[in-house]
């Protein structure tokens, strides 16, 4: 891609805000070198690795992958022959290859379900031989280890030893009452890697030997005794082999990272790739980004497309930031070019800007934030002309440098290239620049190419309304409030609003009023049509949201309404099997017993009279443990009396029986303010003023309160639709439910008709509609 259009386009400063989700400094690198491709299996490979490592983290946690420092100036020291690492060095690649190891472990609990993620790991090397040296002989803390050979441990338990004896030796011989007078305090220091004991400097000569040093007062000596002069020779040469035997040590440890230099530069450039990929997800993760559908070939339909820095402005600061408007951009095999016109600083640029960033974005495998069933099908190129190019050392002006860009545009067209021209054929006179754009417009397209552009001349919009291939969008502007909307119109020309936004700005109305007496009648007339068609399309498209809303609405209670059902129907099917083992263990059982007074009635043990009776007696007892139970407790209704306090647990309700169950068995019972026909069944005495317990409360079929806004009684003759048309009103009402549905069909109209009849007679209906579907009364309630 031009790097030209990267910058105009903001690429560089939406990688930095995917960076901001790295978690090490090679990983934000990597992900600041990262170019879009066009190459539609790799873009394609890209966000599957990204699909694999977010499932993987849902099931397994998040990636252990931490900030793990750069290898490459360690690696480029050990690649030189005879080089020594320090043990900082090989701490930093220990640190590296136990990263690898986890990391590798992690990704390989993905299995066959993650084999791309599966492929990087294999390429990442554990090194057990190198990770056991350096552990077996550098310290966290940067120190040789005893361990790391045994020549090193051999000499540093030598010069322990020699250490030890010659301190004993310098504290029974000079810190003795013999030299107690010439000694300034009984300690041993050493100066120039020789130790010395600390004597007055008027008592010098006391003990023969050699001066190394003086005090700041020149009130001590610091002197070696001629005694200890060949142990502490000894402690030197016993020092110097230590450190040979350490750069020995350590030479072999930098051979073994110069052999192993390739794995380690692999395993470093793997972790900053899956660290990449992990900083992408979180990205996704944070500002609902999604793949595309991705096509091989077709256009663009981002949907519901949102300005990814923008979003990152808002989400930084949602207090400071205005909320970013979506918006739908769609660009088909059919109308491949848009040109979007409307209002300044109505957000033309800002869409345009939009399509190119999100098409960078796909083709670099980022997820874009977009709706879901947006659809995306790689460019060649993107060509991007944005912003002011004057170049005054190049003696450009504005309408000369944006026109040698496109220039060069054309000459590196190839066969499918995304052209984004912002205000095309401005700068110049309008009728030769409109002219021009024109032309341009037509060789971009004769060449294959897709596109959009933004322009206020009448001729492009024109020309975009008859041509085909073209389309025109306009952003829409709203009349009442006289502010830009963002949104787009499509099929529609958006009016500049010049002389709105000069009144919401504040010119005075004089030179507004002489403004419009300069525009033609004809032109005032078409300006302020258009801006009503603005203002219509606007509220159309709110009306549309409101729609899809209420649809979302319908879809989750169709849902609820098919869960639901699926419960109840599991629900039954376990009571019928639980009914079915029971039945069969008592069919058993009568079995056995059948058997047992048949055996005694041949053994004739008892007579056949006696056993007949019992043989009797076990089959009524068996047809009676068969028989459905008797109906729940308290359904009894003479065991309901007026003014006695019941529970409803359809509703969730308690209430108060008015009267006691007549001819039909049924209860009048008064819920709230609303009186209701209820059977026994339905209802259970309430003995205290907190509800029955949950065991106590009676078994049957109780109608949801979520499935109460809809009422379906096509099939049923009026006589018993009324009685189910009352339940709906009352249990609604009950539910603080504002409206209600009833679908009877259409039929011959009878029953619509008495429930209407019906409707109009009850106290607590507000208005019946019935306009939008014959077959479905909506019922609004008071």
């Amino acid at each position: 891609m031009p790097e030209h259009t990267l910058s105009v386009l903001e690429f560089p400063g939406l990688l930095r805000v995917v960076m901001q989700y790295a978690v090490s400094a090679l990983g934000r690198r990597f992900l600041s070198h990262l170019r879009p491709t066009a190459d539609f299996a790799e873009i394609r490979a890209k966000f599957q690795e990204i699909q694999e490592l977010r499932d993987l983290q849902d099931r397994e946690g998040p990636l252990p992958l931490t900030d793990f420092p750069d290898l490459a100036p360690w690696l480029a020291k050990a690649a030189v022959p005879g080089s020594l690492l320090p043990p900082e060095a090989l701490n930093d690649i220990l640190s590296v290859l136990r990263l690898t190891r986890a990391v590798r472990q992690y990704l390989g609990q993905g299995g066959e379900r993650t084999p791309l993620l599966a492929a990087r790991a294999s390429r990442l090397n554990e090194l057990p031989e190198l990770r056991r040296a350096l552990v077996d002989s550098i310290s966290p803390y940067n120190f040789i280890l005893d361990q790391a050979s045994p020549a090193l441990a051999r000499l540093r338990r030598e010069l322990a030893a020699t250490r030890e004896q010659l301190n004993r030796f310098i504290r029974q011989t000079f810190f003795s009452p013999p030299h107690l007078n010439a000694i300034q305090s009984p300690l041993i220091s050493q100066r120039h890697g020789r130790y010395v004991i600390p004597l007055k400097a008027d008592h010098k000569g006391a003990i023969p030997g050699i001066i190394h040093d003086t005090s700041q007062t020149r009130a001590t000596l610091y002197l070696e005794p001629l005694a200890i002069v060949e142990m502490n020779n000894a402690l030197n040469l016993l020092g110097n082999q230590e450190k040979r035997e350490e750069e020995a040590v350590l030479r072999r440890l930098t051979d073994m990272v110069r052999h192993w230099q390739a794995e380690l530069q692999e395993n470093q450039a793997v972790l900053a790739e899956l660290d990449a990929i992990a900083a992408k997800v979180e990205y996704a993760r944070r500002f609902q980004a999604r793949e595309p559908l991705l096509k091989s070939r077709g256009g663009v339909d981002f949907r519901q497309a949102r300005h990814p820095l923008l979003l990152a402005r808002q989400h930084e600061n949602p207090q400071a930031a205005a909320t970013v408007v979506p918006v739908d951009l769609k660009l088909t095999e059919e109308q491949r070019f848009l040109i979007i016109s409307g209002a300044n600083a109505g957000g033309k640029t800002v869409a345009l800007k939009t399509l190119g960033l999100l098409t960078l974005m796909v083709q670099s495998g980022i997820p874009i934030p977009v709706a879901e069933g947006s659809e995306f099908a790689p460019f060649a190129r993107v060509f991007a002309d944005i912003g002011d190019p004057q170049d005054l050392e190049r003696d450009l002006s504005t309408f000369s440098a944006h026109l040698l860009r496109i220039l060069d545009f054309l000459a590196d067209l190839p066969d499918r290239a995304l052209v984004l021209l912002d205000e095309l054929g401005t700068a110049t006179d309008p009728t030769e620049g409109g002219a021009l754009a024109l032309a341009l417009l037509r060789a971009f397209q004769r060449r294959g190419a897709y596109g959009a552009a933004t322009t206020h001349l009448p001729l492009i919009k024109r020309f975009a309304a008859r041509e085909p291939g073209f389309q025109n969008a306009a952003v829409v502007f709203d009349e009442e409030t006289k502010q830009p909307t963002y949104r787009l119109a499509y099929g529609l020309v958006g009016a500049s609003n010049a002389l709105a936004i000069a009144r919401e700005l504040g010119l005075s109305p004089e030179i507004l009023a002489e403004a419009e007496s300069y525009l033609d009648a004809e032109e005032l007339k078409a300006y302020r049509l258009l801006a009503e068609v603005e203002a219509a399309q606007e509220q159309l498209a709110r009306r549309e949201a409101e729609l899809r809303e209420r649809q979302k609405e319908m879809d989750r209670q169709a849902r609820e309404i098919v869960a639901l059902r699926r419960e109840i129907h599991q629900e039954r099917q376990q009571l019928w099997g639980e009914a079915l083992k029971q039945a069969q263990a008592a069919i058993r059982k009568a079995e056995a017993e059948f058997k047992g007074i048949l055996d005694r009635l041949r053994c004739q043990e008892e007579s056949w009279g006696r056993l007949r009776q019992e043989l009797s007696v076990r089959a009524k007892e068996l047809v009676k443990s068969l028989e459905p139970g008797p109906p729940p407790a308290g359904g009894d209704a003479a065991e309901f009396a007026p003014g006695q306090p019941v529970f409803l647990p359809a509703l969730g309700l308690t209430g108060e029986v008015l009267a006691a169950p007549v001819k039909d068995g049924k209860l009048t019972v008064q819920v709230r303010k609303v009186k209701l026909r209820v059977s026994p069944e339905e209802v259970a005495p309430l003995t205290g003023t907190s509800g029955p317990e949950p065991e106590t409360r009676p078994a049957g079929f109780y109608p949801a309160p979520r499935c109460l806004p809809t009422l379906n009684i096509i099939g049923l003759r009026v006589d018993e639709a009324l009685p189910l048309v009352d339940r709906l009103l009352d249990q609604a009402i009950l539910q603080g439910a504002e409206r209600v549905d009833i679908i009877h069909g259409v039929g011959t109209g009878r029953l619509k008709q008495a429930v209407r009849e019906h409707l109009k007679q009850h106290a607590g209906v507000k208005a019946i509609h019935g306009d939008e579907n014959p077959g479905v009364t909506l019922v609004d309630l008071k």
